[in-house]
């Protein structure tokens, strides 16, 4: 073999792994655009059903009343939280914060192929810290909302991403 034949061999080769190399990053970076992406959305889905929630009364209670309610244990009990009849079987059927509670949810995300799975949990929580949920009917509730990409499956070696965000709702009475 000529040196001219070695040095075209060895070229090809250097450009060989310089495209790999580049290819790698290129899918690499893809991948992690997707995933962004993917977090866009749910952000948008779950604020969107947070915001929904606080635009409901706090407590089937005060849904209909005008009269304030001076004790917590006048409230739904710890037990019953969640949807009041079978006929509140979707979220515009909800009439107050607590409906949700049990509540899950599969979304198409709109021009995407792409679906997403929200579920939620309403507890009541101590007034003086909302970290703590109170085993009793207090004046505040917290909602837990978890979403995460159910559609299309993950491949081998993914790790789903899960947004976890949380609101609080507290009841107060101004005459």
């Amino acid at each position: 073999m000529s040196n001219h034949t070695i040095l075209t061999i060895g070229a090809f080769l250097i450009l060989t792994t310089v495209l790999l190399s580049l290819y790698r990053l290129l899918g690499t970076a893809g991948d992690d655009v997707g995933n962004a992406q993917d977090m866009i959305l749910a952000t948008t889905l779950t604020t969107s059903y947070l915001e929904l929630a606080q635009g409901l009364a706090f407590d089937e209670r005060t849904d209909t009343s005008h009269v304030a309610v001076a004790s917590a244990s006048t409230l739904t009990p710890v037990s019953w939280l969640g949807r009041d009849t079978s006929a509140e079987n979707s979220i515009p059927a909800f009439n107050d914060f607590d409906d949700f509670n049990g509540f899950s949810i599969e979304r198409a995300a709109t021009g995407s192929n792409k679906r997403f799975t929200t579920t939620f949990r309403v507890w009541y929580v101590d007034m003086n810290n909302v970290e703590h949920i109170s085993a009793v009917p207090t004046f505040i509730k917290r909602m837990d909302v978890r979403t995460w990409r159910s559609f299309p499956l993950m491949t081998e070696g993914e790790t789903p991403d899960t947004l976890r965000m949380s609101v609080c709702m507290g009841y107060f009475h101004y005459d």
